[in-house]
């Protein structure tokens, strides 16, 4: 993957706040990936594919954030996820065949 679009992928990835994701990466992506975040933890999470040698790895664009992270910031994403549970058996209940 260029450069550019490397850093487009990351963007996306990381976007509106999200900091831990596990993404299919190359070793040469995981090396462009420590450059741009040297702070990041990055742990393998499986082995490569031989097709397109990549393997699944977790980061953490901000290890310290756990340790930063609030009851208020735990409440406010408890609620965040209710809410998308909520939509989610709304849309299924909408979309169910009747029989």
């Amino acid at each position: 993957m260029a450069e550019k679009a490397f850093e487009r992928f990351l963007f996306e990835s990381f976007q509106e706040g999200i900091f831990l994701r596990e993404l299919r990466l190359s070793e040469k992506e995981v090396s462009r990936l420590k450059k741009l975040y040297p702070a990041a933890e990055i742990k393998p999470t499986s082995t490569g594919g031989a097709v397109l040698r990549k393997s699944w790895y977790e980061v953490n664009l901000d290890p310290e954030a756990l340790k930063r992270k609030t009851y208020d910031s735990v409440v406010q994403e408890n609620f965040r996820l209710k809410k998308e549970i909520e939509k989610l058996k709304n849309h299924h209940q909408e979309n169910k065949p009747s029989s």
